[in-house]
């Protein structure tokens, strides 16, 4: 089979996975700054918003699996940037929340992920930034 590279390019899904690992090398070095990773981020930001999350619906969230995230969880609570409302047991709700830590640590690092996302950094326009958004949010969310 010959191939071109409008035949490659024309892959949607193959030119999203390529654009989500640039992106995420580069907000991977810019959390990496902050002594974070992607998914700390995420739990920091889904916390941020004041949504009571369990620690299966903030796996749900950040899009790993439940048994990951514990350990990610774990390590946050032990650098004081979430805590959890209980003592962990199975099948008891234990909600997690940021704490004061949380809080300055991603107020630091919020500024540098917004300049990432400006438009012009991304080369494209606000409207095309917001469409493209949206497409990706109905994706994530497994809208057809």
């Amino acid at each position: 089979m010959d191939l071109t590279d409008a035949d490659i390019d024309a892959l949607v899904t193959w030119s999203l996975i390529r654009a989500a690992h640039r992106a995420e090398r580069e907000l991977t070095a810019l959390f990496a700054a902050h002594g974070l990773s992607p998914v700390q981020f995420g739990v920091l930001s889904h916390l941020a918003t004041g949504t009571e999350f369990t620690q299966a619906q903030l796996a749900r969230a950040v899009l790993v699996r439940p048994q990951s995230i514990s350990g990610v969880l774990d390590g946050m609570v032990a650098r004081g940037l979430v805590t959890r409302d209980a003592e962990r047991s199975k099948g008891r709700r234990n909600p997690l929340a940021l704490t004061a830590a949380g809080r300055d640590l991603l107020a630091a690092v919020w500024p540098a992920v917004r300049e990432a996302n400006r438009p012009e950094r991304l080369g494209m326009s606000a409207a095309e930034v917001s469409a493209l958004n949206d497409v990706l949010l109905r994706m994530v969310d497994g809208e057809r």
